[in-house]
């Protein structure tokens, strides 16, 4: 490398900074003492907008970007020249703003501009208020006090209106079709012991003759990785006592198995043909997470071409087409378990407006399409089969297939063996279709070997109308499955709701048939219900009558109950004692004799916000008695109370009761006290700390954050806060569940979690512990400067700069200051990239140097600060236009940078240079602005402390010259002289005041 160019560019970048900072400094002053005055507003708008703004001020009138503001309410503009144009909502009229000729046009309207009605800029152009509001009818308003901008209209605004089908329109409304999980965070933990709930209720009787305390627990804990849990029961008399215990049971889950999801051991219920409890061994590939989504379905069909067609799931807007050109359309939608409501609401391009309804029935006995799930049972019945004395062995095995998205299949086998019956004990085989037909039409067609074969069709319709039809025939009197020795037996119901001049009535049937060989068994009841506002009355018929199928042939059975109920409205008008009172009157009937069986009233109210008192008066006329009634219930969060005082024929009895649960968290050494049931299920022990010495684990050094909450998907939980530990209660057991930090419940905004969203697997019967440490979050500090043909590079105001996390969910707008300069605060820990708009580097037609920047901002206690980001915008025309040897003849002190070729300015010793020299330049125009700022309000020592910060990093003359007048106001007139003529020294043009004009404009000002 030739040496003597290298020293010839080394003193030409010297001039070059030298005059750069000249120029830097004379902008800023300038922009300080403009006219017009960049002021950055806040701006939101029904919760669609939030950004800033930049705006200008001028002559008591603010000037707003007309371009940003149009690209944030999402109005058609385009900026070609001096004009501004596009299509604005509502009528979708052309408008155009031509800054050339002075004129504005929207529709048929036009007005005309001054000069002053705008202000130009390289990056957008500046209207007032005014203009806003007589073209646009858009009111702009900016509020002084907390420089926002405010805007009020009548106009449709586009993106509020896409905001809006966004939040209705959106399928993942719908919880967890098929969820996505966030990283796992806490997988489970198989602890040989762990954990311990308690659920009691504790309640003693009391009457004239005797007394009764009845303890009935529940005790859950996690065992060799699995749920233990069973209740204990026991009683206490004058005459008896008792305990037993019952539903004593381990349970291990397989959280990533397929083969075996649960293995019980101990108590449960069979899972064959009956369900009686027994004592054994159960395993099951059966989920361990209940099932909730079936299958997609599809729905399609025609209507007017160009209708738009929304669909809704149970009152829940699920999607949103346009039909084609020849009308059709197709919906792909998901199918819960259970009852989906489908709702199609079609809107035809004339005004039409068609609603089509569907109702779908998804019974939990239905499986997916391919999936296959077995249970096998092995043990001993817990009570003897009825005729029998001894406790019978018990196997079973059922599988059960999704054959098709409508049809399910089980088949299974069931084997007692008692040896007290030798040569009767044979195993019974069954199996079961289910079907849905028609969309509506459940039927289920199962049989028994040896036992029975029964149908059932059952169906709800889209007016929620429904009606059940189960038939039994029993072709054997088994003692497990027919023992009252019936030949056949019927049950069926319906539900009907009408209306009748605009009054809404619903009426419901039921019957049961049992047939005999001698005789025969019908139940029926018959109901009717009208609701008038706040009131509700029902008349209900019920009679049994024996081989007689008249329902109108009153036996003395029947009975004729009619009530009632009116709940006083919660308005302010209503005396508060009154107000949520529940009130009913109960009148029953004997038609077969003609008389009234009894009366009652009954009123309800809930008190102290936590407690419900229920009092209820009766009196029966047959027998000649009456009857009082009352009962408190009280919630204390931590136990629940009922109190039952009830008084009849004379006598009195009087119960109380406690109950409530006891959970033991290891993790923290917590005990905690509820009034919910916890046994079985699962929690969450939540820790949030400042890790102030970056071991992401909580100990003496670190600080509790007793603010904070944690959202938790399909979750129905409860909170409570005990020793800096957030609980959350109610959780299922191996469950995987998604969480999500609350960001706005942490009252320090610059706290910043170290992950805010995971998920974890819950452990049954104790808590799991999550600890999340917060970091301070980081600060960001830059410069984009841009360079012109032969001009050195300068600072560029109100460029938008995009801030992206590499790893997370994360992005950001920031915009630079007047002097190119960009700062930004609470930046969360992680791996960024910034780089400027990629329209506004078109607009300038220029490019980025380098095109983004990518940094880390690290998660330490105090924040990281992350300073020195420097963009150079460079013109995409930018070329060298002499060459070297005609450079060389020219004089040293007009050499510029460009004039060296390529291979000097891009070496490393020369980039290096450079980097440095920029960096010094950069903090010495800081210190010197700082000290500026000082200077003019008085605050010599700061203002003289900045200054020689400044003069450290990069000798100027603007430096030395603001120092000496620094020195003079302190009173040191003899340093002061040597600051100045160093000033001169550096810039002989340089203005320095003399000491004699000073003294003139100091004296002057102290006068006035």
């Amino acid at each position: 490398m030739n040496w003597k160019y290298l020293k010839s560019f080394i003193l030409t970048s010297l001039i070059c900074l030298c005059a750069a900072l000249g120029v830097y400094d004379y902008s800023y002053a300038q922009s300080s003492s403009s006219d017009d005055i960049e002021v950055y507003l806040g701006f939101r708008y029904k919760g669609a907008i939030d950004a800033v703004i930049i705006s200008y001020y001028k002559d008591d009138r603010f000037y707003l970007p007309i371009n940003e503001l149009f690209t944030l309410l999402q109005i058609d503009s385009e900026q070609n020249g001096l004009k501004v144009e596009g299509t604005f909502t509502g009528d979708l009229s052309k408008y155009v703003l031509d800054f050339e000729n002075l004129s504005a046009k929207l529709g048929n309207k036009t007005i005309n501009l001054t000069q002053e009605d705008f202000i130009l800029k390289e990056l957008d152009t500046y209207i007032t208020e005014e203009i806003f509001s007589e073209l646009f009818q858009l009111n702009f308003s900016v509020n002084f006090n907390s420089l926002n901008l405010q805007l009020q209209t009548d106009q449709i605004i586009p993106v509020v209106e896409r905001v809006k089908r966004d939040q209705t329109r959106r399928v993942s409304s719908i919880e967890g079709v098929e969820e996505e999980y966030y990283p796992l965070r806490g997988d489970r933990e198989r602890k040989i012991l762990s954990g311990g709930f308690l659920d009691y209720n504790i309640t003693g009787n009391k009457n004239p003759e005797d007394y009764s305390l009845n303890v009935n627990s529940s005790i859950g804990l996690q065992l060799a990785g699995g749920s233990v849990q069973g209740s204990i029961f026991s009683n206490n008399s004058k005459e008896s006592s008792s305990f037993r215990t019952f539903n004593l049971r381990w349970l291990y889950g397989f959280t990533d198995g397929s083969l075996v999801s649960k293995i019980t051991l101990g108590q449960s219920n069979l899972s064959g043909v009956s369900n009686d409890p027994f004592t054994g061994i159960k395993i099951t590939n059966e989920p361990l997470q209940f099932r909730r989504f079936f299958e997609d379905y599809e729905i399609e069909g025609n209507t007017f071409p160009d209708s738009e067609i929304e669909l809704y799931l149970n009152n829940r807007l699920v999607d949103y087409q346009l039909a084609d050109g020849n009308g059709r359309y197709r919906f792909l939608t998901p199918l819960f378990y259970g009852s989906n409501q489908m709702d199609l609401k079609i809107y035809g391009p004339s005004g039409q407006q068609i609603e089509r309804n569907s109702r779908i029935q998804v019974p939990f006995t239905f499986l997916p399409k391919g999936e296959i799930n077995y249970t096998v049972d092995v043990g001993m019945l817990d009570n003897p089969v009825l005729g029998s004395t001894t406790k019978d062995l018990v196997t079973q095995a059922n599988t059960t297939i999704g054959l098709t998205n409508w049809l399910t299949s089980k088949f299974g086998i069931d084997y007692y063996y008692n040896e007290n019956e030798q040569g009767n004990n044979i195993p019974y085989l069954s199996s079961r279709l289910s079907a849905r037909v028609l969309k509506n039409y459940i039927v289920n067609v199962e049989g028994v070997s040896n036992a029975y074969y029964r149908s059932n069709v059952s169906a709800i319709f889209p007016n929620s109308s429904s009606l059940s039809f189960d038939y039994t025939n029993f072709f054997s009197s088994s003692r497990l499955f027919n023992n009252s020795d019936n030949s056949s037996q019927i049950i069926t119901s319906a539900f009907y709701p009408f209306k009748v001049f605009g009054l809404s009535f619903d009426i419901r049937g039921s019957g049961f048939f049992r047939f005999r060989e001698e005789n025969t068994f019908n139940s029926y009841r018959f109901n009717l219900g009208t609701r008038i506002r706040s009131f509700r009355l029902q008349i209900a018929h019920s009679d049994r009558l024996i081989d007689d199928y008249n329902p109108f042939a009153f036996s003395n059975s029947s009975l004729v109950e009619s009530s009632l109920t009116y709940t006083v409205p919660r308005k302010r008008s209503t005396p508060e004692a009154l107000r949520g009172l529940f009130l009913r009157g109960q009148l029953n009937y004997l038609p077969s004799f003609s008389e009234i069986e009894s009366v009652e009233f009954l009123a309800s109210r809930t008190l102290f916000e936590n407690g419900r008192a229920q009092l209820s008066i009766g009196k029966n006329y047959i027998n000649g008695f009456s009857s009082v009634r009352f009962s408190l219930i009280l919630d204390f969060n931590k136990a629940r109370t009922n109190t039952i005082v009830n008084t009849f024929r004379g006598n009195y009895n009087y119960t109380q009761s406690v109950s409530g649960s006891i959970a033991y968290d290891p993790n923290y050494k917590n005990f905690l006290f509820t009034s919910r049931n916890q046994v079985g299920r699962s929690g969450a022990a939540v820790k949030l700390f400042v890790d102030n010495n970056g071991n992401n684990t909580f100990d003496e050094e670190d600080d509790l954050i007793p603010d904070g909450v944690i959202n938790i998907g399909r979750s129905g939980s409860s909170t409570t806060t005990k020793n800096g530990v957030l609980y959350y209660t109610q959780l299922q057991s191996f469950f995987k569940y998604n969480m999500e930090m609350n960001k706005s419940s942490i009252k320090n905004p610059m706290l910043v979690p170290e992950i805010d969203q995971f998920s974890v697997i819950t452990d049954p019967n104790t808590f799991k512990k999550i600890e999340i440490p917060f970091y301070m979050s980081g600060v960001i500090e830059g410069l984009v400067e841009r360079k012109r043909l032969n001009e050195n590079p300068q600072g560029i105001g109100g460029l938008k700069l995009i801030l992206n996390s590499k790893t997370k969910d994360y992005r950001k707008e920031l915009r630079t200051f007047s002097d190119g300069s960009f700062y930004d605060y609470e930046i969360p820990p992680g791996d960024y990239e910034l780089f400027v708009d990629p329209n506004q580097l078109e607009i300038l037609n220029v490019s980025s140097s380098p095109e983004k920047i990518d940094f880390v901002v690290n998660a330490i206690p105090d924040g990281d600060f992350v300073e020195g980001l420097k963009i150079l915008l460079i013109p995409n025309n930018l070329e060298i236009e002499e060459p070297l040897d005609s450079v060389l003849l020219e004089p040293l002190t007009d050499i510029s940078i460009e004039d060296f070729p390529a291979e000097i300015r891009q070496s490393p010793e020369i980039v290096t240079l450079e980097r440095v020299l920029n960096t010094n330049v950069e903090k010495a125009l800081r210190k010197l602005i700082l000290a500026q700022n000082a200077f003019y309000v008085r605050d010599y020592e700061g203002a003289l402390n900045n200054i020689n910060q400044s003069l450290e990093f990069f000798k100027t003359a603007q430096g030395y010259a603001l120092k000496g007048s620094i020195q003079y106001f302190k009173g040191d007139r003899i340093e002061a002289v040597k600051s100045w003529r160093l000033a001169l020294r550096y810039d002989p043009d340089i203005y320095i005041p003399t000491l004699e004009e000073l003294d003139q404009k100091v004296t002057v000002s102290s006068s006035d």
